[in-house]
């Protein structure tokens, strides 16, 4: 078992799975969720998108991260299954991640790039699931 899926078991049995209605996840506000082992820059979730910078990018960034772009195939800048960089500036390689997450993981058809409380939602649910989404 790799680190990361220790790490994501762990984290899984620790906060436990989020459960919201079925698989729909949808919220009004933005989501609090406890913090993942992996990724605990800050538990803040405003509504980011290009331009934005901080924590709370690093934070969406280092969840893109684990729930999505490190398990399939992409190049956001940074070569083959290197996902995006958590640098806390929200790019276009941010947006193209997020946009990809969007479509495959929440089902999307009109993906926006914007990470606002479904997102952080979604993001919240996958990043403590053993495996990608």
């Amino acid at each position: 078992m790799t680190n990361l899926s220790l790490r994501r078991r762990v984290a899984a049995t620790v906060v436990g799975i989020l459960a919201v209605g079925g698989t729909t996840l949808m919220v009004s506000e933005p989501a609090h969720a406890a913090m993942s082992t992996a990724c605990q820059f800050t538990p803040d979730q405003p509504q980011i998108y290009v331009g934005s910078q901080g924590t709370a990018v690093k934070q969406a960034q280092c969840e893109l991260n684990f729930a999505y772009a490190l398990g399939h195939s992409t190049n956001y800048g940074n070569g083959s299954y290197n996902g995006v960089t958590v640098d806390g500036d929200f790019g276009s390689n941010t947006e193209a991640a997020t946009k990809n997450f969007q479509i495959h993981c929440m089902g999307a058809t009109n993906p926006n790039g914007i990470i606002g409380p479904n997102t952080w939602s979604a993001l919240n649910y996958w990043v403590l699931q053993p495996h990608y989404c």
